[in-house]
């Protein structure tokens, strides 16, 4: 009889990305953190585009992979919410769920992940976004371990956000391409995780 094994449970680890809103960052922030649990660290890392999504879709097909994988990471894209468990079931050591920024349609999926990041831009003329975003999800959600990610941030806002709501919001820094990752990159990624 084999014994139950704490390291057995540790041995995969699924973070899931939803944005606040279409174009903040959620794709980009899950390619880099992807490619950085797989250069990195060496897992064996894929990444699950949420169906109705097409971005890294079009990326794989441009690219001319057939076999999903690009820089050793798989990307699985165009597949049914039924595949995702199968999936996640499979050889991969690390998954970065990429949920898009529909929170109603993946808040099943995303809440199942082991991490949970929220990417979202606070600029004066998208701020309105996250505040109706956390809005939501003080009232709804257990939200104290989720990390709260923010791009284009002026350090006002980003304080007067934070005490509003009680929660630490992390400034992203500029990643300028996630197939190359640089040292900067590669510190803010570990922290991350």
């Amino acid at each position: 009889m084999h014994g139950f094994s704490i390291k057995k449970l540790k041995e995969k680890v699924s973070i899931g990305i939803i944005g606040i809103e279409r174009g903040c960052g959620a794709t980009h922030l899950t390619v880099a953190l992807a490619n950085y649990l797989h250069s990195a660290l060496g897992k064996k890392t894929a990444v699950i585009e949420w169906p109705e999504r097409h971005e890294l879709k079009k990326m794989i097909e441009k690219e001319g992979y057939q076999q999903r994988k690009l820089l050793g990471v798989s990307y699985y894209t165009d597949i049914c919410v039924g595949n995702i468990p199968e999936i996640m079931n499979s050889k991969y050591e690390a998954f970065v769920l990429d949920l898009g920024a529909d929170y109603t349609a993946t808040r099943e999926e995303f809440l199942r992940c082991d991490r949970k990041i929220v990417v979202g831009s606070i600029s004066p003329w998208r701020a309105f976004a996250y505040e109706h975003f956390l809005n939501n999800i003080t009232a709804t959600e257990n939200y104290e371990a989720w990390e709260f990610l923010v791009l284009f941030a002026n350090m006002l806002d980003k304080k007067k956000l934070q005490k509003r709501y009680g929660m630490y919001l992390t400034s992203i820094p500029w990643i300028e391409n996630p197939f190359c990752l640089k040292q900067e990159d590669m510190m803010f990624l570990h922290k991350l995780i």
